[in-house]
């Protein structure tokens, strides 16, 4: 999850996600099963599911690469690198 530029409250949750392979991931499922365990206001608006996570090259996964690729996307269309 990273931050994404909101003009109203600022930022607010992007969760990006990478679906086992050959599997999906509904989007209103996930945040369903978020809801109760975390605050309403923590859960996303948008969920991005990716083909494959930015690595660094430690091999974990590259958040400054998703910050800088997803921060100020508006969520019209698919998204950066899509």
């Amino acid at each position: 999850m990273i931050g994404r530029v909101d003009p109203k409250w600022g930022e607010r949750p992007l969760l990006i996600v990478e679906a086992r392979q050959g599997k999906t991931i509904d989007p209103r499922d996930l945040l369903a099963a978020l809801r109760g365990k975390v605050a309403e206001w923590w859960l996303p608006d948008q969920v991005i599911q990716l083909e494959s996570m930015p690595l660094a090259a430690t091999g974990k996964i590259d958040k400054t690469r998703l910050r800088a690729e997803y921060s100020s996307w508006d969520g019209a269309g698919p998204g950066p690198g899509s």
